[in-house]
């Protein structure tokens, strides 16, 4: 676990967090007994609009979140804005933005840039958030943060900092694993079959820490990696192609200036309904033929019934 270090806790204010307090209590207790006790905390409460966020420093104990009222809606972005205008010229070795799963669906792409002073980790309670907007995404690789649903397994691996000796550096620690980055690779170390894309995962993520976007050459050698392995990545996705005119489109697309730029759609509204007439297929008129016949042949039934009755038997 970490020592003697300073971490500042960002608690999501949105109304969605009242049916996760249990978690939220559970959350800053374990905080309270296993790290504050060898290391100090900032704490900052989140607010919707017209309330105001408010920091508190120099935590021993975080049961001020308690004074966090619960209303409206935050996107995991607004929330780091308002950690910027409060943290002034304060350092941290790490900071952390207690949240749910949130709702990706009513987020916009912020252009807001989120330059974070330490690693950036996203703890979500009980269950991870579907998508992020790219400012939200952007922060968390640039400083070197992640995102879990346990707050133990972020501090496990803050204060895990193994070595492998000289000319080595570590990139990550994931599920009990360390991988590293070194200057000469060794030819006796055999790589097991499948281990190439867990590989490529970790050296794309590594990348993403100092790629700008502007870096186009750097990007396309990035894309090149996450296609050749399978790899869903920020500069890739996995997408179904069913024609040939869809697969002319995304070759198109790979050869456009922004390529690498992303575009939001969950918000367009449904697209405006077209003046072309619908067509039945042939099938669906031989059903309707057949329907009429069927009425009419009753109708007839009916009529000749009807007719019979009224017919008087001659004496």
């Amino acid at each position: 676990m970490p020592h003697d270090r300073r971490f500042a806790v960002i608690l999501d204010g949105s109304y969605s967090m009242n049916d996760h307090q249990s978690a939220i209590e559970q959350t800053f207790q374990w905080l309270t007994e296993n790290i504050l006790t060898q290391n100090s905390a900032d704490l900052y409460l989140t607010t919707a609009a017209p309330a105001q966020p408010k920091r508190f420093d120099n935590l021993q104990d975080v049961a001020n979140w308690q004074d966090a009222i619960f209303y409206g809606t935050l996107q995991p972005s607004e929330m780091l804005q308002q950690f910027q205008q409060l943290r002034g010229d304060t350092n941290y070795d790490a900071v952390l933005l207690v949240t749910d799963s949130g709702s990706y669906e009513l987020s916009t792409d912020s252009q807001v840039s989120l330059s974070m002073p330490a690693p950036l980790w996203l703890v979500h309670l009980n269950e991870l958030q579907f998508a992020y907007d790219d400012a939200t995404i952007q922060a968390i690789q640039v400083s070197g943060g992640g995102i879990s649903t346990d707050v133990e397994e972020v501090m496990q691996r803050l204060g895990t900092q193994p070595t492998k000796g000289n000319r080595t550096s570590l990139l990550n620690v994931v599920d009990g694993y360390a991988w590293y980055l070194t200057q000469v690779a060794d030819p006796s170390i055999a790589s097991p079959d499948g281990f190439e894309a867990l590989a490529a995962r970790q050296w794309v993520t590594h990348l993403s820490e100092y790629v700008k976007p502007d870096q186009m050459g750097e990007l396309d050698t990035i894309h090149a990696v996450t296609k050749e392995y399978g790899i869903v990545s920020p500069y890739s996705s996995m997408i179904v192609l069913v024609n040939d005119q869809q697969r002319e489109a995304l070759k198109q697309a790979e050869q456009s200036d922004d390529r690498f730029n992303r575009e939001i759609e969950d918000q367009q509204g449904l697209p405006q309904a077209t003046s072309i007439s619908a067509v039945p297929e042939p099938a669906e008129w031989l059903l309707l033929l057949v329907g009429l016949f069927m009425l009419w042949f009753i109708y007839q039934r009916q009529r000749s019934s009807e007719s019979d009755r009224l017919i008087e038997p001659e004496l």
